[in-house]
């Protein structure tokens, strides 16, 4: 197969590819995308025989239907070490192939289906007054403040709030467990999994299912309107979770609530900063709010890529890739690709048939999505709401090193 993307041969995409994950890259990932969308939808991973990046919308869409492919993981597909080597890390690639994220139907079906009663549109509705209870008393705080960055004053502590009280986390924890998932999310951002980046995740993810397990037991027969009580009974009867499958779900929509729908906030409102015209516009119109939201999730997706594996040896794209093999779907660049989105380099607050892969695709789409895009219509709105002067106080900005889930670390801003 010809591999190049500028008629140079396999050599030339072999050469582009490691700006994907360069300094620049996490700059400005998308002209580097868009050279990747002109070339083949599968290219190799640089360094890494096993590995391949599939780019395009259409290739996305269709391989997340693949029965082929598996979202399990090897364990030598979550940290890139081999042989003995691995059992320092049995903790680590026990638990995270326990993650409703990580497993294939049939199991897939049952546990998802045990835990969709927790994020059904009705649930989530219901969430909707302490979503703006929380927001308003972060506002009023921020009002108060002689500065304000908008991601440690409001899109950092909003999803952490509502998760861990969600999860039963006590108030106290909830600082610590947000370190824990950061920890988790530096590992799980880099594709190539390097073991010092797995040590510190597999830590956290030991020190945050040791809370879990402490508030579980705690709890015992109580039972409260939250989402830990939709898991424990999700616990209950035959073909359940058991209790490390309870404790590796807890992780997983701890991890997942925080980190991108933090970042769906910062993106949102830093790329809105940047586009005071549409800005204007959803201000002056907040019916445009959850269109707007979409649009924000294709433009600036938080989470850049997500990965399947063969089962077999099999043919992709006129490629031959042996069983084992590992694909990264580049979902940020599929957000941006001009075959399936009119000049999709535009933020278009009105866009039409707006089908982003934001929260993945097929079976595994984010369970936590319909959550996730409440808050992000009630953050973003109350936002411009209650700061009709809302502009950037920096001209760069300040984007994290987490080439998977992209987000600022800091949004200053004058109201």
């Amino acid at each position: 197969m010809a591999t190049s993307i500028d008629g140079a041969g396999s050599a030339g995409v072999r050469a582009a590819v490691p700006a994907l994950f360069s300094t620049e890259f996490l700059r400005d990932p998308y002209p580097i995308y868009m050279q990747h969308l002109a070339g083949p939808a599968l290219q190799p991973f640089p360094g890494r025989p096993d590995a391949w990046l599939l780019f395009g919308y259409e290739a996305c869409t269709t391989q997340f239907r693949d029965a082929r492919l598996s979202s399990q993981r090897p364990a030598t597909a979550l940290v890139r070490v081999s042989g003995d080597a691995l059992a320092e890390f049995d903790d680590l690639v026990r638990h995270m192939q326990r993650w409703l994220l990580l497993r294939d139907a049939p199991r897939h079906t049952e546990m998802r289906r045990r835990m969709n009663r927790g994020f059904t549109p009705a649930v989530v509705e219901r969430m909707r007054p302490a979503l703006e209870r929380i927001i308003e008393e972060l506002i009023d705080n921020m009002r108060r403040a002689e500065s304000i960055d908008l991601i440690r004053d409001f899109a950092y502590p909003l999803p952490v709030q509502v998760i861990c009280e969600l999860l039963g986390v006590p108030r106290e924890l909830h600082d610590r467990c947000v370190v824990l998932s950061n920890d988790v999310a530096v590992w799980m951002g880099d594709p190539r999994r390097p073991a010092d980046k797995a040590r510190v995740a597999q830590q956290a993810v030991r020190e945050l299912a040791g809370y879990f397990a402490v508030t579980i037991r705690d709890r015992g027969t109580a039972r409260r309107d939250d989402l830990l009580a939709v898991l424990m009974d999700a616990a209950e009867g035959a073909g359940g979770l058991d209790h490390e499958d309870l404790l590796a779900q807890c992780v997983m929509l701890l991890f997942g609530g925080h980190e991108t729908t933090r970042n769906l906030i910062g993106n949102g409102l830093y790329t809105l900063c940047r586009h005071p015209d549409a800005l204007r516009e959803l201000r002056n119109d907040e019916r445009l709010v959850p269109a707007a939201v979409e649009e924000l999730l294709r433009y600036e997706t938080p989470v850049q890529f997500t990965g399947r594996g063969t089962k077999s040896d099999l043919e992709i794209h006129g490629t031959q890739l042996p069983a084992g093999s590992s694909i990264l779907f580049m979902l940020g660049a599929s957000n941006r690709d001009p075959r399936q989105y009119a000049d999709p380099e535009r933020l278009d607050l009105r866009r039409p048939h707006n089908r982003h892969l934001a929260f993945g695709g097929d079976a595994h789409v984010c369970i936590g999505s319909t959550l996730a895009r409440l808050e992000g219509r009630l953050a973003i709105a109350a936002v411009i709401r209650r700061f009709p002067h809302l502009r950037l106080a920096d001209e760069t900005p300040d984007w994290g090193s987490n080439v998977g889930f992209r987000g600022l670390n800091t949004l200053r801003v004058h109201v």
